[in-house]
């Protein structure tokens, strides 16, 4: 019997609910029936905004106007806009819904911010009429802004991203990428740093006619060597990396734009020159003093007197030193371009020559075929076994660069070039003793290198096994 009491007990509470639910649907306030539906503020085509000024509570204001399809700013001072960021205040203009209406008709405007409103913003159109909207305070849900359209007594909540952009103030809209340099098709780099050597390096699109010992290079680098010299493409990369990291969102902060001293930012004197150019654009940036917390630097472009700051970490590849991306061989030239090599060591001197024939084309449309002998002191030699001595002769490569002079008179080792075409059609290339370890290279005269003893001792082995025939090819 009491079971059965229970369950009636159960059913009456489930019955009371049920009621009740009935009952708060039925007479739940109007207000939030209207949440689920389209609230419209203020709906106009974007393209029909000519004008948009936003006047700050605290006395600031930015003026937008389009000219020419693009937005500028009523700045006293050249500045280039994020036309991004700029057309987010006119989307947010040309079509405003509310997330829902707060107060139909309210009695204290000061409850939401509204009186003293945050920004009154204002879209101009071409027909002359304008938009006035009133932006109050954030919400406690945090995600939405009151928010008074002019003529419109109601109080209505929008989506943050309206508030947002409603209050941005010049940082927000300043552009803050750099010009974008194409590495791909890089053209020119000079990179100057005080108390570290300048490195300068510029595209070898026309080496392969004007100076053949480039050849195997994109690149030369013509400073700081007294001669200039090719650029390992694989170590180049960090550089380029860099490059290409550094232009993107690069402005960390708008500091001065208008400076009288440049010195308190270090920019007076700077302590960094960046010379970028591909096929079609320059980016030319001075770098000077650390910011106070030591995490950014004051930056510069060249055409321009504003004063910005960058992460460091994005101009760690101006410390690169210029032995970390040259390449290291001794000499290096194609085949092709050699006519004769005389290589004289342990007391001896070799003549090394190739004499090229042309054979005709016995047909029509076919190409001529070249046919190169190959001797050593007269003698001839197999071509596959002369390639690979070749190759190891143009395969010596330098270890460091020379701190202290040597005399090229006091030679151990001699290999001259005699070249086929470019301006310098004989190119000699000393080893000099160093150290019990190194020779000095001397090549057209300059020593910047030392090379160990070994890789040159190699060569000489190789050239003798050559002579004696028993280097066989591969």
């Amino acid at each position: 019997m009491k079971k059965k009491q229970r369950n009636i007990f159960a059913l009456v509470v489930v019955l009371a609910v049920l009621v009740g639910a009935y009952f708060y649907v039925s007479n739940r306030p109007k207000e939030q029936v209207e949440t689920n539906e389209t609230i419209e503020i203020c709906k106009v085509p974007k393209d029909d905004i000519v004008k948009m000024v936003l006047e700050s509570r605290d006395g600031t204001t930015l003026t937008f106007e389009k000219k020419d399809d693009k937005w500028t700013v009523d700045y006293p001072y050249p500045v280039v806009l994020d036309q991004t960021s700029v057309d987010d205040i006119a989307y947010s203009f040309a079509s405003l819904y509310a997330e829902r209406i707060i107060d139909e008709d309210p009695e204290d405007l000061s409850v939401y911010g509204l009186d003293k409103p945050a920004v009154v913003a204002k879209a101009f159109l071409k027909d002359g009429t304008q938009k006035v909207l009133y932006l109050g305070n954030k919400t406690p849900a945090g995600n939405t802004y009151y928010l008074m359209a002019e003529g419109d007594p109601k109080v209505y909540s929008v989506w943050m991203n309206h508030g947002e952009h409603f209050s941005y103030k010049l940082s927000d809209v300043r552009e803050r990428d750099l010009i974008e340099i194409k590495t791909q098709e890089l053209t020119y780099l000079k990179i100057t740093k005080k108390g570290k050597p300048t490195i300068e390096i510029e595209r070898n699109d026309e080496q392969s006619e004007e100076e053949p010992q480039f050849s195997l290079s994109v690149w030369k680098m013509v400073q700081p060597y007294k001669e200039p010299r090719g650029v390992s493409s694989d170590k180049f990369q960090t550089v380029l990396d860099g490059i290409s990291s550094l232009t993107n969102n690069a402005i960390k902060e708008f500091i001065e734009d208008n400076p009288q001293d440049l010195s308190k930012y270090g920019l007076d004197d700077p302590v960094a020159e960046l010379i970028v150019k591909d096929k079609e654009n320059t980016l030319h940036l001075y770098f000077g003093k650390d910011t106070d917390d030591g995490k950014s630097v004051y930056f510069k472009t060249a055409d321009s007197k504003s004063v910005y700051t960058m992460d460091k970490s994005k101009i760690e590849f101006l410390d690169t030193k210029p032995f970390d991306i040259v390449d290291k061989f001794a000499f290096i030239v194609n085949i092709n371009d050699v006519d004769k090599i005389i290589i004289e060591g342990r007391g001896k001197t070799n003549v090394l020559t190739l004499t090229r024939q042309t054979k005709k084309a016995e047909k029509e449309g076919e190409e001529d075929e070249v046919i190169t002998t190959y001797r050593v002191d007269g003698k001839e030699v197999d071509e596959e076994a002369f390639k690979d001595f070749y190759q190891i002769l143009i395969g010596i490569t330098v270890d460091a660069e020379i701190d202290k002079k040597i005399e090229e008179e006091n030679a151990e080792v001699k290999t001259t070039f005699f070249l086929n075409k470019g301006s310098t059609r004989e190119v000699l290339v000393s080893y000099v003793p160093y150290d019990d370890d190194f020779y000095a290279v001397f090549c057209k005269g300059n020593a910047e290198f030392v090379v160990a003893r070994r890789r040159v001792n190699k060569m000489l082995d190789t050239l003798e096994a050559l002579i004696r025939g028993e280097l066989v090819g591969d």
